[in-house]
């Protein structure tokens, strides 16, 4: 009888612990996307990250024109799926650099680094027609 008080509030904390993991439910964070500026959006699977080498190089060679652009680059993982389709992105690698919702410069599957800086560099060489 002294451990009933016991056995009781141990298989209460154990029901507790059981539902409340039932529910727990992962919170993303939304993609928050600048649109005043343009923004880099980079789609990185780490199960294919030799494909994405030219990437990487490429990355750290705009860094060096264009900073901002760089730390203020998205990336998007394959475990944040759900944020691929804003994008139409089916496939990583990939890079996107966007303007007020509009898709400037698209690079998708394995190239080499020049066909990545190459596009991107002309883009942000472009002046920004205010409306």
């Amino acid at each position: 009888m002294k451990g009933l008080p016991l056995l009781l509030i141990t298989a209460l904390l154990l029901v507790l612990l059981v539902t409340s993991s039932c529910n727990h439910q992962e919170v993303k964070e939304e993609l928050k996307i600048d649109h005043s500026v343009k923004q880099l959006i980079f789609f990185t699977d780490n199960k294919k990250y030799k494909q994405e080498i030219s990437y990487y190089d490429a990355i750290i060679e705009l860094k060096r024109s264009y900073p901002e652009l760089i730390k203020d680059m998205k990336v998007i993982t394959a475990a944040e799926a759900s944020h691929i389709s804003n994008y139409e992105v089916e496939n990583y690698p990939a890079m996107l650099l966007v303007y007020q919702d509009k898709v400037l410069v698209e690079i998708k599957g394995t190239v080499s680094k020049d066909k990545i800086i190459y596009p991107l560099d002309k883009a942000m060489d472009k002046k920004i027609d205010n409306p």
